[in-house]
């Protein structure tokens, strides 16, 4: 046979395999080169808009970016993706999103690429205050950690989040404890809450301007940087391999210890490793620990 009808066999072959794989994933699908056969995406999903009332308990896990804000609302208002189940079970409100991408390899190395599951907008009420915020980001394209989610001007008395995204919480306030576990960056800025702790494995740990009683924040890789934070009882900072770097309030209260395995160490503008008073009444500590890094506090 000649060299152009093998070729043009060849061409009919993989024409026949992609509208074969187009087919079997949903419809007529594009199918394109990229380090391997991929089929697109579903692309953008229908949304829809429900309201719910008499709200005490919110609980979102899903995988596609979230914004839960305070708004001009009479009732918890959930903007999203058709993809995503909202359901309501007594004072307790459940969001629940998809898988936010799969694979699924077949012949000659086609798989399927990254869906896009839209985004998901929580508004609350502003005089509305939760008794309890529960987030799980869950299988957010690791690989990239692109995925964002925001919370802003929230009351709760207690508010957790654990997931592999960057977060954004803003002006929260909340009355008992703030539990966190991420996988990205982590930003903290402007908000009240008692007893905090902050626990990230991969990013750094950012904080502004806040209000508490007492606060560890931990990250297992990544830098952690604050300005002035107003702290009654206790602040402590600890990275694995990354830098401290911020601002403490000084007065006859403020008790400060740093330990570096790995750097080099300031207070003030001197090298040492405590700063204080003995034996003060009420003291306000801090504790800034890095094994690979340095600490300086300003």
């Amino acid at each position: 046979m000649k060299k152009t009808t093998w070729i043009g066999l060849i061409i009919l072959i993989v024409g026949i395999i992609c509208l074969a794989v187009g087919l079997g994933n949903d419809g007529f699908r594009t199918v394109y080169w990229d380090h391997g056969f991929n089929v697109e995406g579903t692309g953008r999903n229908k949304e829809r808009t429900s309201h719910f009332g008499h709200v005490k308990q919110l609980t979102v896990a899903t995988s596609n970016q979230v914004t839960i804000r305070k708004g001009n609302v009479s009732k918890i208002s959930v903007t999203y993706p058709s993809k995503t189940k909202v359901t309501q079970s007594g004072n307790k409100l459940t969001v629940q999103g998809s898988k936010h991408w799969k694979k699924a390899f077949t012949l000659f190395g086609f798989h399927t690429v990254e869906d896009n599951f839209g985004h998901t907008v929580i508004t609350v009420p502003k005089d509305l205050k939760l008794d309890l915020l529960t987030c799980h980001i869950h299988e957010y394209n690791s690989d990239n950690l692109n995925g964002h989610v925001r919370i802003n001007g929230i009351s709760a008395k207690r508010l957790s989040f654990s997931g592999e995204s960057n977060l954004s919480l803003n002006e929260i306030h909340v009355a008992d404890k703030l539990k966190i576990s991420s996988m990205g960056h982590l930003s903290l800025s402007n908000s009240v809450f008692n007893d905090g702790l902050l626990h990230n494995d991969v990013g750094n740990i950012n904080l502004r301007s806040n209000q508490f009683a007492r606060l560890a924040a931990e990250t297992d890789a990544g830098h952690i940087s604050f300005n002035t934070q107003n702290v009654s009882k206790r602040f402590s900072a600890d990275s694995e391999t990354g830098s401290i770097n911020g601002r403490v309030k000084r007065n006859r209260r403020t008790q400060i210890s740093v330990s570096t395995s790995v750097g080099h160490k300031s207070i003030f503008g001197r090298s040492v490793s405590h700063y204080g008073r003995q034996n003060i009444k009420n003291p306000v500590n801090y504790h800034f620990t890095t094994e690979v890094g340095h600490v300086k506090i300003q």
